[in-house]
């Protein structure tokens, strides 16, 4: 099979994750926030849909979350939050590109749904930080 992405898709650590929440005024200052905050914050608001990023590339990004239901496209925000390595990309411009339940034949997936995203409009200073982001990906 002939490879058809424009980027190359990376295998993402545990602990990188996906949020779409509503807007929150108290994320408004998150340059200045330490990722513990921003943390807590994202924690405290309980998000719409939080989930482990699988894999990523500046084009976009694939994520498991638990079964329910996606909110409509354009009424959450997007986030990317990488604690241990101290990084946090707020609202990220998105579309849905795919979505599928769990394996049938796979116990751990059959409550998860995998989604995934691809990056819209990206500007040069979000580009940089999504590179960042990537420099930690596994393997």
């Amino acid at each position: 099979m002939v490879e058809r992405r424009k980027y190359k898709r990376y295998p993402m650590p545990k602990g990188t994750f996906a949020i779409l929440r509503s807007e929150m005024k108290r994320l408004r200052d998150h340059d200045r926030m330490s990722i513990g905050e921003i943390a807590m914050v994202l924690y405290k608001s309980e998000p719409e849909v939080m989930g482990q990023v699988t894999d990523m590339s500046l084009g976009g990004l694939a994520f498991r979350w638990d079964a329910g239901t996606l909110p409509e496209l354009g009424s959450v925000e997007l986030d990317l939050i990488m604690a241990e390595q101290g990084i946090y990309l707020h609202n990220i411009p998105y579309k849905t590109v795919a979505r599928e339940t769990g394996g049938k034949n796979r116990k751990s997936t059959a409550r998860t749904r995998r989604s995934a995203f691809r990056f819209t409009r990206l500007d040069t200073d979000l580009k940089n930080r999504l590179r960042g982001l990537l420099a930690h990906h596994v393997g």
